[in-house]
């Protein structure tokens, strides 16, 4: 008898210990730390100043309309470079493989996203003020998104 068990290790997934050049960085590719339908985040480091890390995005563009919408993101997040509350966009490239095209997005690393301080909280509660701080840090990048012309909605 077969058992499922879906906590196991994934199989690498074939960028770890590569070094990439985007744009004006040289990356050099530690870890997978999240993966999502179309694309997959790794933990990256600049190959020449080891203590930079970064987050690097990993998108495979099938069709036309995949690659409209990474250009799109890349489009989004330089418009809103410099705000608090939006990670940066530090490099991209988009590279021609043949029948498909693969996007790298170099972006600022957060050791901390609001889901893993959330997590963190276990049985605990925010007390009324954190949770306002954290309420209106969201608020303010959703604000600057909706002030692009065309406001951007974020989903």
């Amino acid at each position: 008898m077969w058992r499922f068990n879906p906590f196991t290790h994934k199989e690498a997934a074939g960028l770890e210990g590569r070094v990439i050049d985007v744009g004006n960085l040289k990356i050099n590719v530690q870890k997978a730390i999240a993966e999502g339908g179309f694309s997959c985040v790794y933990l990256a480091r600049d190959a020449l100043h080891m203590s930079k890390q970064y987050a690097l995005k990993h998108i495979i563009c099938n069709d036309d309309e995949s690659l409209a919408l990474v250009k799109k993101e890349i489009s989004v997040m330089k418009s809103l470079v410099g705000h608090p509350n939006v990670v940066t966009l530090h490099a991209h490239a988009i590279f021609d493989m043949g029948r498909t095209k693969e996007a790298f997005l170099v972006m600022e690393y957060c050791e901390k996203s609001l889901v893993s301080v959330l997590e963190s909280r276990g049985a605990g509660y925010f007390d009324e003020n954190q949770v306002l701080l954290i309420f209106r840090d969201v608020c303010n990048a959703v604000f600057a998104m909706h002030c692009q012309f065309p406001p951007i909605a974020h989903r």
